[in-house]
């Protein structure tokens, strides 16, 4: 008898949504107003692992024979992140990359509104992570699409990566779509406790980890589905 979730074997497609959230000096969400995004251009992301290699121990004799080995543990570090935007939403960008927006002139035809966006200067002083999440969408094994709709199934992964910090990268000019690539890495957050959203459904608070994953019933996908726009949103105060 499993004790998964549902009982059921999960497989995952799709990356439709995007979380990311401002975080404090000590890593907690920031919360409040312009504290986050909920976005749908993500193209891709790659997520690899920075692993450091256990030291490997083959202490020879005199002779030249080998005495005995023992190999140490490999360890994650931290992950490298690299991706695309379809989409050029310049408050996403000054949240993501630590940038900052340009507002159009006064008695301009866009005065007071974002039409720019700025990358940091080399000289500006060191910047606080992100919260990131890449949600995906659930499928089961001999059930496909056919999940249960009274939460006793996830139908949503959310992929966390708890302290982000990103860089815009190359641009492409020409017959063809300008993407928004970036990359980065991201470690371990000590401090994310319920989310910057306040909704992560597993026991306690959020792990202590480079990355994880977790599983969102309908409701709490529907929830976040519902948050998807364009721009900054307000985030719960304190989150």
């Amino acid at each position: 008898m499993t004790n998964l979730a549902g009982n059921v074997a999960i497989g995952q497609l799709n990356a439709c949504v995007v979380r990311a959230a401002r975080l404090d000096s000590d890593c907690s969400p920031t919360g409040g107003a312009n504290g986050g995004i909920v976005a749908a251009g993500l193209v891709s992301l790659n997520a690899e692992p920075d692993i450091e290699t256990g030291t490997v121990f083959e202490p020879k004799n005199a002779c030249g024979d080998i005495m005995f080995t023992y190999e140490q543990e490999d360890k994650i570090k931290r992950y490298n992140l690299s991706g695309e935007f379809g989409f050029h939403d310049y408050e996403m960008m000054a949240l993501l990359f630590g940038g900052s927006v340009i507002l159009g002139k006064a008695g301009g035809s866009f005065a007071g509104k974002v039409v720019g966006y700025a990358d940091r200067l080399y000289s500006d002083p060191p910047r606080n992570g992100v919260y990131l999440e890449i949600i995906t969408t659930a499928i089961y094994a001999s059930a496909g699409s056919c999940v249960a709709s009274d939460g006793s199934t996830p139908v949503a992964i959310g992929h966390v990566f708890g302290n982000a910090k990103l860089t815009r990268g190359a641009s492409n000019f020409g017959n063809e779509v300008k993407l928004l690539t970036f990359a980065g890495k991201s470690t371990n957050n000590p401090n994310l406790y319920d989310g910057p959203w306040n909704d992560y459904p597993g026991a306690g608070y959020a792990p202590n980890s480079p990355y994880f994953e977790i599983g969102y019933t309908q409701a709490q996908y529907d929830a976040i589905l519902a948050a998807v726009a364009d721009g900054y949103q307000t985030l719960p105060a304190g989150s």
